[in-house]
């Protein structure tokens, strides 16, 4: 005989309805890959634009364990080409990140905050 109950579409304490103009499936993207949620992390950290390459700098040194001094060159180029390639312009599609070329700086916009709920939780994920 099938079972005829529902399926709660809500976990115990995130409440997706603060989620409005991001699709799920946008959202789930966004967040499925480590380099875009220490972008996030970044950015939402500051106030200001953030240079794309200090921003490249920071995601080196989330993803290596070390402070930005001991980022080296190789990893700070690589996490640079991958986030203008690849990161900024998936961020900018989905209107969380503002990208201004001329100035080639990174802000987050209003729509980044809401995942934040979501990114708190990936962030406690276990490993």
């Amino acid at each position: 005989m099938p079972d005829n109950t529902t399926c709660s579409t809500t976990g115990p304490g995130l409440d997706p309805s603060g989620i409005e103009s991001l699709a799920a499936d946008t959202a789930l993207e966004i967040l499925s890959t480590e380099r875009r949620r220490c972008v996030l992390r970044c950015l939402r950290s500051v106030d200001n634009p953030m240079a794309l390459a200090d921003l490249a700098d920071e995601v080196a040194a989330l993803e290596n364990g070390t402070g930005t001094a001991e980022v080296s060159k190789a990893d700070a180029k690589d996490a640079y080409a991958s986030l203008y390639h690849a990161d900024i312009p998936k961020l900018a599609d989905a209107d969380l990140v503002e990208y201004d070329q001329d100035q080639k700086t990174v802000a987050l916009t209003q729509t980044a905050a809401e995942l934040r709920p979501l990114l708190d939780v990936a962030d406690d994920w276990p490993l």
